[in-house]
């Protein structure tokens, strides 16, 4: 019991009021974290010897506090609530490596024969790319449900040290590598403040989010969407031209069936204004020139008798 309430507690830090957050957030519910235990020392020490390489302090120091991460959220519909935000970092048992495991062949291509993207250096970072050989080794991180891959990549160090360089990319779905960060915890609090929401991994390069995943966002991370697009001009040196769109209105989407509209408020000089006068044709002023010449005889008739 000592040593859950210590990982929830630890969770909790983790966390720094994620849960809370989203909690007050109009429209959200049903925020759900599973609670892990630490991962086992001994299979922290496995991993690595298994995988010929150190995890970085960070992610070992996390796993030795939960082993994974996943953090859900859904939105509030007319048919019940649908799941929307996620929030996951894979198990240790699921850090597993992409590429590079089988000896290339005709009969076994490997990632490396299959990547697409010539430019070997990201041109936000100007860091060099990863690659699916021996140069790098690349584990998932998060398989983002299926639109790209979270990566921890190895870099073989080319100063000739025995530490290779640790790095955070994400990999989308043409093979195409975008920089992230260059340490963990710096990606953990990328996620955080993302809130988990779809896609968010495209909002932080020129490939850009969906229509729909950018209506989310204006949602619930309009800030978040500014700031996203300030660091993209910067990294693309391009002028600072926002492309989130018009902010939605929460309390406007969600409202509910009953709730009437307020009468439009009228403008000050509205009952001094002059009515304009209404343009006619040549054709029907003539005709009411002759029926006011025709009613005004009639009154001078009657008028005379």
């Amino acid at each position: 019991m000592e040593d859950l309430a210590k990982t929830r507690s630890l969770l909790d830090q983790l966390n720094v009021g994620i849960i809370q957050y989203l909690g007050k957030k109009n429209g959200i519910s049903k925020v759900d974290l599973d609670q892990r235990p630490p991962a086992d020392r001994h299979a922290v020490l496995m991993w690595e010897q298994r995988n010929t390489c150190f995890l970085p302090e960070d992610l070992k120091n996390f796993y030795l506090t939960t082993d994974g991460y996943k953090l859900t959220w859904c939105v509030k519909m007319d048919n019940g609530p649908i799941p929307l935000g996620k929030l996951h970092i894979n198990r240790l048992s699921q850090l597993t490596r992409i590429g590079g495991s089988i000896a290339p062949s005709h009969v076994n291509p490997t990632l490396a024969d299959l990547e697409g993207d010539s430019d070997t250096e990201d041109q936000a970072s100007g860091l060099e790319k990863p690659t699916f050989d021996n140069r790098c080794k690349v584990f998932e991180l998060d398989p983002c449900d299926g639109y790209g891959r979270v990566c921890l990549v190895f870099k073989e160090s080319k100063t000739g040290g025995n530490e290779p360089k640790v790095e955070i990319w994400f990999l989308d779905r043409a093979l195409r590598w975008h920089f992230l960060t260059d340490s963990f915890i710096a990606y953990y609090r990328l996620l955080l403040m993302h809130l988990g929401l779809p896609q968010w991994q495209y909002r932080l390069n020129d490939k850009g989010l969906s229509q729909q995943a950018l209506q989310w966002f204006n949602m619930y991370a309009p800030t978040r969407l500014e700031l996203d697009q300030e660091s993209l001009c910067e990294a693309h040196s391009i002028p600072s031209v926002s492309k989130s769109g018009s902010v939605l209105d929460i309390s406007k989407v969600f409202k509910g069936k009953t709730d009437k509209k307020k009468p439009a408020a009228s403008q000050p000089n509205a009952a001094n204004a002059k009515k304009k006068p209404v343009i006619t044709s040549a054709k029907s002023q003539q005709v009411t020139n002759t029926r006011m010449s025709a009613s005004s005889s009639q009154i001078s008739n009657k008028s005379s008798k």
